[in-house]
């Protein structure tokens, strides 16, 4: 009696990887926050989709969603998804504009560029939240925009928050600028703490 051959197993069927189009349909549409959350992660790859991703951000309630939306973004990191982010956060909803500085403080050199014209915004509380992303991004060339907000910004609160970032980033030269910002608000005591600390972090002795 002749042995049995071994049937071949059967291959396993790979679906066919999704288009785009069908990825951002299933983000915007979804029924399920899984469904969209697993469409946003496959668009990793995808930087033609980084609008779509950007709007969906922006309408996203789930945060599992939000967060793969987030590294989506991070992962594209072009100056379009920068910019799209950069726009959030004139958003009223904290959350929301919390998303956008975390992606932004990964994104790098096209991330920076976008607080750099942010810097220049009306609105205080934007160039706040650009001098937020800057102090995490540690951008060479954003020192100089750095020293130009300690320098010139009128705005208390944002002069000190860019003196905090140049301190981490700075040098001994940068001394000087943190006791005129200081002598720019005389009557603010927690001003001359804050530039006490950040001498302190430029210079071994804050007074030489």
């Amino acid at each position: 009696m002749g042995l049995l051959k071994r049937r071949a197993a059967d291959p396993v069927p790979v679906a066919a990887p999704r288009s785009v189009a069908s990825l951002i349909y299933t983000l915007r549409g979804a029924a399920t926050a899984a469904e969209r959350r697993a469409a946003a992660l496959d668009l990793m790859a995808a930087p033609e989709a980084a609008a779509e991703l950007i709007a969906a951000l922006a309408e996203e309630p789930h945060v599992q969603v939000q967060q793969a939306i987030v590294t989506a973004l991070i992962s594209i990191g072009t100056s379009p998804a920068s910019a799209g982010l950069a726009r959030l956060l004139a958003s009223g909803d904290t959350a929301l504009r919390n998303a956008a500085i975390e992606a932004l403080q990964q994104m790098g050199a096209p991330a920076a560029v976008q607080m750099e014209a942010l810097l220049a915004a009306p609105d205080p509380d934007l160039r706040l939240f650009a001098l937020n992303v800057l102090s995490a991004l540690r951008y060479p060339p954003a020192l100089a925009w750095l020293r130009v907000a300690v320098n010139r910004d009128e705005n208390v609160n944002v002069g000190l928050a860019a003196v905090e970032a140049l301190a981490e980033q700075g040098d001994p030269a940068d001394a000087p600028a943190f006791r005129a910002f200081a002598a720019r608000f005389p009557g603010e005591a927690f001003v001359a703490f804050a530039v006490t600390l950040a001498c302190r972090r430029v210079l071994s002795d804050c007074g030489r």
